[in-house]
């Protein structure tokens, strides 16, 4: 799988402040699965930025749920 060119790493990296290593591979795994979904070989911007949205929230769901457990 390859990147597009013109992809804005530094624009992903700042979405995802405070994300953890799990998270980061997270979303490159899940924008690479973005493309293969639509028959593509390169990842673009907005396959990163899908990816970044999905995992963030899904992320956060879970916290929420954890944080309900502790109360």
């Amino acid at each position: 799988m390859n990147l597009m060119r013109g992809i804005d790493l530094k624009k992903i990296a700042e979405k995802m402040n405070g994300a953890s290593g799990a998270e980061l591979k997270a979303v490159c795994t899940e924008s690479g699965m973005f493309a293969l979904r639509e028959r593509r070989v390169h990842v673009t911007q907005e396959d990163f930025e899908m990816a970044v949205a999905k995992v963030m929230k899904e992320e956060s769901e879970k916290n929420m749920s954890l944080r309900k457990l502790w109360k």
